[in-house]
């Protein structure tokens, strides 16, 4: 691959500077570890790829609720780093399965801040890093469960292949497509295709052979004809895939305030120093995956480290005076959106779906939270005014956003646990039954419960709901409350309820026998 120009060799100021970052990264994402419950099923199926692979022995096709095939649809990279970081213990636990995602998160951090060093800077690359750690999305996503040399990019590529599947290898259009642009097609055929083409076919050998072997049906038709090629093709037309595009800015904030300063510091600076390479090799991964036919806001997770690098360069090298009058109206729109923040902490929205749990609830938090972004609001202001430098002023807003999240990933944990109270309701499921008693989920539990009831669980229908509950039982049931008060009437004495708690704004209850 290109070497872009006017690169930059690192000295040993790098190891302060990659040291500063780190702590940085850490203190702000990395808190607590494992401290929320896993509420996702997506990141429940990892959870439980795992725990098959630990505890069975499962590793190259790893089952759940008995299903080898549950786990055909991702590569198995990401279950194998919990696995492993599970071994130590034997079990794989909410604090084991944070692990992976969480130093995935922070090298991604570390990784902008060498590439922002190489290119430009070490104020460059600290500046990236710093954008990076303080971008919602990617604060978010770092406590999910989720997912040099020519060798060692092909390699790279490979892990994003095995994690992520056919969608991984978007890396490879965007490398190529910023190559090309920048260097022509003699420079594109350094990148070597065909060794590129079998270091990648070796990687994804461990995730084809198995189930091709051994589940070529499923393996074919439901994930590479309806899982993968739905990913690309979809149901959705063009209007909603470009829809949805500018969302990316949304979750970029506050630094999107910035980016038309960028712009115009961009279009006056007579020198690049390899910065369209890193502007196409975003654009192209934006539009990659905008242009998907199923949305999720995870899926823009590789497009915030492009914009980081380029917002960290234009804090590091553009020149206050050239950009004074767009960095002003970044600063008065960074203190709206602040005013607009305040507004809703002493009159909190009525939020919907995850909203409450990213919602300040005390009124500690809400005054510590306020006055920090209070602060750095006038703070911007008056650094701007006295100082000028454009360093000075994205120290403090990263500090001051910083702080605040690494507040929120405290708080926001107990909240999430109590929103999504799956753990109580495993724990009196389990007390209530044996070993080998079967828990029924009515019509259905999707696969967090897996992760807290340590039984057998089998998803029933109506009449088998009835069925199960026309006569005493050792097996107990977990549904809604509304239908449970719906059957209540028609079931046979000593049904009762066991446990209720909400579960993502619903109300969930066990229900058990109690003549057993």
């Amino acid at each position: 691959m290109a070497e872009p120009p006017h690169v930059v060799h690192l000295g040993q100021k790098s190891v302060g500077a990659f040291l500063i970052v780190l702590a940085f990264a850490v203190v702000v994402l990395a808190q607590p570890i494992g401290g929320a419950p896993i509420w996702e099923p997506n990141d429940a199926r990892w959870v439980l790829l795992a725990r098959d692979m630990v505890e069975h022995g499962h590793w190259l096709m790893p089952d759940i609720r008995g299903v080898p095939n549950e786990g055909i649809y991702k590569p198995q990279l990401f279950a194998w780093c919990i696995a492993l970081v599970s071994l130590p213990t034997g079990q794989v636990t909410e604090f084991t399965a944070a692990i992976p995602s969480i130093v995935s998160a922070i090298a991604g951090v570390l990784g902008v801040v060498a590439i922002g060093s190489l290119l430009w800077s070490i104020r460059a690359g600290v500046m990236a890093g710093l954008v990076l750690s303080t971008t919602p999305n990617y604060f978010v996503f770092a406590h999910h469960p989720l997912a040099g040399l020519l060798f060692g990019f092909y390699v790279c590529l490979g892990g994003a292949m095995l994690s992520k599947g056919p969608p991984g290898l978007a890396a490879v259009v965007a490398a190529a497509a910023a190559t090309g642009l920048e260097g022509g097609r003699s420079v594109l055929r350094r990148m070597k295709p065909a060794l590129g083409a079998l270091i990648l076919l070796v990687l994804a050998l461990p995730w084809l052979v198995p189930y091709l072997v051994a589940a070529r049906p499923a393996f074919v038709q439901e994930v590479l004809i309806g899982e993968y090629a739905q990913w690309f093709l979809g149901t959705h037309g063009i209007a909603y895939r470009i829809a949805h595009m500018p969302s990316v800015l949304l979750y970029f904030l506050p630094w999107t305030l910035f980016l038309p300063a960028a712009v115009v510091w961009w279009r006056r600076s007579d020198r690049d120093d390899g910065r369209r390479y890193v502007l196409w090799w975003t654009l192209t991964l934006w539009v990659l995956v905008g242009l998907s036919g199923i949305y999720r806001a995870r899926y823009y997770l590789p497009v915030y480290p492009g914009l980081a690098i380029l917002t960290g360069e234009f804090f590091a090298q553009a020149t206050p005076r050239v950009v004074r009058r767009e960095i002003w109206l970044g600063c008065i729109a960074f203190a709206l959106v602040v005013v607009a923040l305040l507004i809703a902490l002493v009159f909190p929205p009525a939020l919907s779906g995850e909203g409450p749990v990213f919602m300040p609830d005390t009124i500690w938090e809400r005054a510590v939270v306020g006055g920090l972004l209070a602060v750095g609001a006038v703070g911007a202001v008056m650094v701007l005014t006295r100082h000028g430098t454009l360093v000075r002023l994205a120290t403090l807003i990263a500090v001051v956003v910083g702080a605040s999240f690494a507040i929120e990933g405290h708080t926001s944990a107990i909240r999430r646990a109590r929103h999504y109270d799956i753990r109580a309701l495993g724990a009196v499921a389990i007390a209530h039954t044996s070993p080998n008693a079967t828990v029924f989920g009515y019509p259905g539990l999707s696969l967090e419960y897996d992760v807290y009831v340590r039984r057998n669980i089998v998803e029933i229908g109506p009449a088998d709901l009835s069925a199960l509950l026309a006569k005493p039982s050792a097996d107990v049931v977990i549904m809604t409350r509304r239908r449970w008060a719906a059957s209540a009437g028609q079931v046979a004495p000593g049904w009762r309820e066991l446990e209720s708690r909400t579960v993502g704004g619903v109300d969930m209850v066990v229900l058990g026998n109690s003549t057993r």
